[in-house]
């Protein structure tokens, strides 16, 4: 009698199956890893609005106004912010946007198309206001400044 044939190995159904496995847990982890960026660099851009916002205190004890530049070194004339115009990873620009003897306003905004849809736009004023955009202009104030 003729004794049956074991193969080893796999079946191109098997394979197939495994594949389809892998692109699904790779889009999902892609997917989440992209977001996780995005609230980091959101992070970075609260943070130097915080520390702006600490330094126009500063200047403003010291000139009697509020600083309407930034990325100044000590001692230069007119005299400026000690701030950083991009932040530390480079994915949001700084500017003051308004910056006068009784109020200023910082503006934090996405630097590079998509780079955070949900909040392209960060801003803190001299009262300490909060407010956010995302790419269409609508307000995301909550979602950004968590």
């Amino acid at each position: 009698m003729a004794q049956a044939r074991t193969s080893a190995g796999f079946t191109l159904i098997e394979l197939m199956i495994a594949l389809a496995i892998l692109a699904i847990t790779s889009a999902i982890a892609t997917s989440s890893y992209r977001n996780y960026l995005r609230r980091g660099h959101r992070s970075e851009a609260v943070q130097a609005l915080l520390a702006a916002a600490v330094e126009q205190e500063k200047f403003h004890l010291a000139n009697g106004r509020y600083g309407n530049r930034l990325d100044a070194v000590a001692g230069e004339d007119p005299p400026g912010l000690p701030v950083a115009s991009r932040t530390t990873g480079g994915h949001y620009a700084l500017a003051v946007a308004t910056a006068t003897a009784a109020e200023y306003r910082m503006v934090a905004s996405a630097a590079g198309p998509g780079t955070d849809p949900e909040c392209s736009s960060l801003s803190i004023d001299e009262s300490g206001r909060r407010a956010a955009a995302d790419g269409g202009g609508a307000d995301s104030t909550a979602r950004c400044w968590q």
